[in-house]
């Protein structure tokens, strides 16, 4: 049995994506665990990146209350791209933070996860990001010097399809194909002209399949706040939920900062670790 802070899980993209849930200095490789009783046990605390512990978290921000009006993490920008003002020297909260975050090559992809969205990523985060939010195929659109210039692209496209993935839609099972090749080209003519410098040429569609034995026919997210135990068996993981039995979900991202024991059914010893 592991106590620890709940982080979202490590992906690494094979055949399969494969997860890792880090958790008192272990990592847990949850693909082995699916077919399993799995149990998550909340002592009822929360922890902020400043380390403040307390019973929630501020606006269920993932912030306490002095970090979420602080914090550079927690600025309007991170939501919201466009508002990005690092690049024209003008601090928001913390300027050099910003600097360091916001003036470094993202990307702007194209995803279909519950259908087809535009999206925004960090570089160095492209099929991590795809990962995270249980894309089936994705394709890079552009690459841009800085957060802002991502930001104002995604603006304009998202007039024309989604920029958030419906959750229920995808964990409901794989979506319909389509042409990402296709899209790209008909969403580029609306890129500002200023910003066209930066489509990529290249069209790799990047193809991703999950460790998923069932999916839920009528799902049912599970919280650590309304349950403080949540346990049962793991039919499957797709983008950072874990799909349990009885139709139910468990969103580990949006549960990180939770202060929590995992344990797991070990089938030869028959017991809980």
């Amino acid at each position: 049995m592991f106590r620890d802070t709940l982080k979202k899980m490590d992906t690494k993209l094979e055949d399969v994506v494969q997860y890792f849930l880090e958790i008192h200095g272990k990592s847990i490789f949850m693909n082995d665990l699916i077919g399993k009783q799995i149990k998550i046990e909340w002592s009822g605390e929360v922890i902020c990146a400043c380390k403040k512990k307390m019973g929630s978290f501020y606006r269920n921000s993932g912030f306490c209350y002095k970090c979420y009006w602080e914090s550079p993490q927690a600025s309007q920008s991170i939501f919201k791209p466009e508002l990005c003002t690092a690049h024209l020297g003008i601090e928001e909260r913390d300027l050099e933070w910003e600097k360091t975050f916001q003036l470094a090559p993202h990307y702007v992809y194209l995803a279909n996860s519950s259908g087809i969205k535009v999206g925004i990523t960090r570089g160095s985060q492209g099929v991590i990001r795809w990962m995270d939010q249980g894309a089936s195929q994705a394709i890079l659109l552009a690459e841009v010097p800085n957060r802002r210039f991502s930001g104002d692209i995604e603006v304009v496209l998202k007039r024309y399809v989604n920029d958030v993935t419906n959750w229920r839609k995808m964990l409901s099972g794989n979506p319909n194909r389509v042409d990402l090749v296709k899209m790209k080209e008909d969403l580029s003519v609306y890129v500002p002209d200023e910003l066209k410098q930066y489509i990529l040429l290249d069209n790799t569609v990047t193809e991703i399949a999950y460790p998923v034995k069932q999916y839920p026919k009528k799902i049912n997210s599970v919280k650590l706040e309304r349950t403080s135990i949540i346990e049962g068996e793991l039919m499957g993981i797709k983008g950072q939920y874990l799909i349990l039995d009885k139709d139910r979900v468990f969103n580990i991202r949006s549960h990180e900062g939770f202060i929590s024991k995992f344990s797991f059914q070990e089938v030869a010893q028959g017991r809980l670790f």
